[in-house]
């Protein structure tokens, strides 16, 4: 989570669509510059510029598209962090561009304005944000930790060692009740519930 207001790149090449993400965003708490580019190479110079905590990317950009820059901020391993829109592309094709390049939220330019608010605010506070209808595995199961949190993984190594949620919170000096709420979350993104199926998902993604 950004220590200060979130510094917020919106790069989409129609200027309705970013305004109306500007006048969206310029409304939530703890929101700082807000960045613009109707391009990637734009885009992908002020990130190469300026520190920006999340990078908002409409996949079909022209010239590089939000996929290729994406793909940048990965390779040059900037502290960014990832949302791409769309308004075209397959459920499928979402699924892989989130696993290909480790997306921290997706959207369709379908979606509600109050869901693009509730995913910025979830990745500002360092979750992830998908919708429902992505399904990220033909098992319902997430095929890998991306879509976890570094709390998360934690929480999950240590429930999946024995450990109860009051040692838990002990070791991480939480509280008890945000081990829960760490817990629940784990379920509702993995479908995880129980010890047993959390130390098996940590054996196979080799958390432990």
């Amino acid at each position: 989570m950004p220590s200060g207001p979130a510094k917020i790149l919106i790069a989409d090449d129609h200027a309705l669509v970013r305004e109306g993400m500007v006048a969206l965003l310029s409304r939530l708490d703890n929101i700082g510059t807000i960045s613009e580019a109707a391009d990637g190479k734009t885009a992908l110079s002020i990130l190469n510029t300026v520190p920006i905590d999340l990078a908002i990317l409409d996949i079909r950009l022209p010239g590089l598209t939000g996929l290729d820059v994406a793909r940048e901020v990965r390779l040059r391993g900037l502290d960014t962090r990832l949302m791409l829109i769309t308004g075209d592309v397959s459920e499928e094709s979402a699924a892989s561009a989130i696993k290909e390049l480790r997306l921290d939220a997706f959207l369709f330019k379908t979606s509600a304005m109050r869901q693009f608010a509730t995913a910025v605010k979830t990745v500002l506070g360092g979750d992830v944000f998908f919708p429902p209808e992505i399904t990220l595995d033909a098992s319902g199961e997430c095929p890998n930790t991306n879509v976890l949190s570094v709390r998360e993984l934690q929480v999950v190594k240590l429930i999946a060692e024995g450990h109860t949620s009051d040692s838990a919170a002990h070791l991480l000096s939480i509280s008890p009740h945000t081990i829960r709420k760490h817990r629940e979350n784990i379920k509702r993104k993995l479908g995880l519930g129980t010890v047993a199926e959390l130390s098996a998902y940590a054996m196979r993604n080799h958390i432990l």
